[in-house]
């Protein structure tokens, strides 16, 4: 393997982190706007209900990813209406 092609591979790999991480913050974002489309709060409540619920979550359930949190509060959302 010649320095070029080293180089085309560790620039894949690269640009396949970056691809990650950018969608990771996506779904974050498309989970938040799940939330205030789902509560019937006016902005402000459902921004501060939010954050209560996260930091009971992450209380209880420590060391996970903000995806986690928000995937649980929305299920337990669907799940209370039921």
């Amino acid at each position: 393997m010649d320095g070029s092609t080293a180089f085309i591979i560790l620039g894949l790999i690269g640009l396949a982190v970056i691809i990650g991480l950018a969608l990771r913050g996506t779904e974050v974002q498309r989970l938040r706007r799940a939330w205030f489309r789902n509560t019937p709060l006016p902005r402000t409540q459902a921004e501060e209900s939010l954050a209560r619920h996260l930091m009971a979550l992450k209380e209880r359930f420590p060391n996970r990813e903000e995806a986690w949190y928000l995937k649980k509060i929305l299920s337990d959302l669907r799940r209370d209406r039921r």
